[in-house]
């Protein structure tokens, strides 16, 4: 009796709490969330999803649109390539992962995807969501030296 009375009040103040706008559900992003890569190596990068070759990106050029309208259904696993087909970093991307809300207080949260590589010659992100992931690269470089043979 006494675990059904507090089910009751903690459902009670979930449902007011919901009812008063102070918890937001996130939103789920499209069925095929928006992916990116940035190339800041001297490496040309092919990016993969589930094993089909999205395309080519070439060192240090500008983050490219990607059309995932083309790409599967998800989930995927996403893979950046050197030009020898070296796997230099991956990300899965599961159904629900990708998402963001608007909290009460106007801040935005967001759920997203990432694989991130720190060569000797630059980094490598790619991810999948509506905010690309930011920061710098360490200096010194973590790399090790050959980790940019093609």
């Amino acid at each position: 009796m006494k675990h059904a009375r507090r089910l009751a009040a903690s459902l009670t103040v979930a449902v007011a709490i919901a009812a008063c706008g102070m918890w937001a559900s996130p939103a789920p992003t499209a069925e095929r969330p928006l992916l990116g890569i940035s190339n800041g190596t001297t490496l040309d990068v092919s990016l993969f999803v589930n094993d089909v070759r999205v395309g080519e990106y070439r060192a240090g050029g500008p983050v490219p649109t990607i059309r995932t309208a083309d790409l599967p259904a998800l989930p995927w696993t996403v893979e950046a390539r050197s030009a020898s087909g070296r796997l230099l970093t991956s990300m899965l991307v599961e159904p629900g992962q990708v998402w963001s809300t608007t909290r009460p207080d106007g801040a935005r949260s967001v759920g997203w995807a990432f694989g991130r590589a720190d060569l000797s010659c630059g980094r490598l992100t790619i991810w999948a969501g509506d905010i690309q992931p930011s920061g710098p690269a360490p200096n010194p470089s973590p790399g090790a030296p050959g980790d940019c043979e093609p």
